[in-house]
């Protein structure tokens, strides 16, 4: 059983990053927040909006569990604090190998104001404050992973992943 977890900061890339692996491996790709919009029948920023960070993530960590439990062979991008809540981090190492994307803070920050769906990231006066504290309170759990890739991202990511193949 090959499972992978791509893990990292908001904008990272974990999602483009998981596609481009699975279209050269026979990983399926999953994508947690898309799983729990699907299970919840609501946006990540709508639920974040209507019914609360608290909730949100109690559903993120049932849902990481449920794929764990039923699916095999895939690389899931998870959401920018699933590593950091619920001992999910913890879970993640037990139940495959995990890929921490370290981007730089000037790139989040790039990616970040092109798309506004974050909505940790919304209401905020300094965006590139509230990106460097969300990073250091998130980065003792990020590097829990079991590789830690911050150049050619891509290239690294896929050799990782063909070396447990």
């Amino acid at each position: 059983m090959n499972n992978f977890f791509i893990v990292g900061m908001p904008a990272s890339g974990k999602s483009r990053l998981g596609k481009f692996i699975s279209s050269r491996t026979s990983l399926k790709f999953i994508d947690l927040d898309e799983e729990i919009e699907k299970n919840i029948k609501m946006k990540v920023k709508e639920i974040f909006e209507s019914r609360g960070e608290d909730f949100f993530r109690k559903h993120e960590s049932k849902t990481l569990n449920d794929i764990i439990s039923k699916e095999h062979n895939f690389i899931l991008a998870t959401g920018g604090g699933t590593p950091y809540f619920n001992d999910n981090m913890t879970l993640i190492n037990k139940s495959g190998i995990s890929l921490f994307i370290d981007v730089d803070k000037k790139i989040l920050l790039e990616r970040i104001l092109r798309n506004d769906k974050r909505p940790l990231l919304k209401k905020t006066n300094s965006l590139q404050e509230k990106i460097s504290e969300i990073y250091n309170e998130r980065i003792n759990f990020y590097k829990k992973s079991k590789h830690h890739l911050k150049s050619n991202i891509k290239e690294q990511a896929l050799s990782i992943i063909n070396s447990y193949s």
